[in-house]
């Protein structure tokens, strides 16, 4: 009669590391955190009120920070920001060791693209953090020529929910037409979500890249 075996399959010899080594690499981890954190202190243009909550190395010795707003990496020897209401998408290659961004509007890039040496659970802090972030992204209909994504977005540090609306290409932002059926949209749109309250704040019109 033929079996399976469920496990883990035959024995494999490993070759264990030594406590003593194993010891070492514990603490030259801690110390290359606490130098990591250290470093993003001194020289991130981190804002006043932000908190910090991870750091991470990059693969070439670059430092990044995620804080309770925003994601700062340096490009050469200056410093990018990206805020957590300006991502569309984040994705972490665990294997790759690559944490890759999608920007929302062409005012961020389309795609950062981050290569880590030492990530200390920052992928997972900016996953949560992007997940804050979102409230609303649906698609709504203008017009027989086209429609738009509704987006709302929290906004850090107690501000109101800024909305931004991405058009259609061939749809005129300057069309009364397209702006009263938007404003019709989203009105329907603050009442099925909740967000009636939301009405006054932040409202941005772009069209997508």
């Amino acid at each position: 009669m033929l079996m399976h075996r469920i496990g883990r399959g035959p024995r494999q010899h490993r070759r264990l590391v030594p406590w003593p080594r194993r010891m070492q690499a514990w603490r030259d981890d801690r110390e290359q955190h606490a130098a990591a954190r250290a470093a993003v202190r001194a020289h991130a243009p981190i804002r006043p009120g932000e908190r910090l909550l991870a750091v991470a190395w990059g693969a070439g010795g670059d430092v990044l920070a995620a804080t309770d707003w925003a994601l700062y990496h340096q490009t050469g020897q200056a410093w990018a920001r990206l805020g957590w209401e300006q991502v569309n998408q984040a994705d972490w290659d665990e294997q790759r060791h690559v944490l890759a961004f999608t920007g929302l509007t062409p005012s961020v890039p389309a795609c950062t693209v981050l290569r880590l040496a030492r990530d200390w659970g920052l992928p997972t802090v900016a996953f949560e953090r992007v997940r804050w972030a979102k409230v609303v992204d649906q698609r709504v209909v203008l017009s027989r020529q086209g429609g738009a994504r509704a987006i709302a977005r929290r906004l850090p540090g107690g501000a109101p929910i800024t909305w931004l609306v991405i058009i259609d290409h061939g749809l005129d932002p300057g069309d009364p037409g397209v702006r009263a059926g938007l404003a019709s949209a989203l009105t329907t749109l603050r009442g099925l979500t909740g967000l009636e309250g939301s009405a006054g704040s932040e409202l941005r019109i772009t069209q997508p890249w």
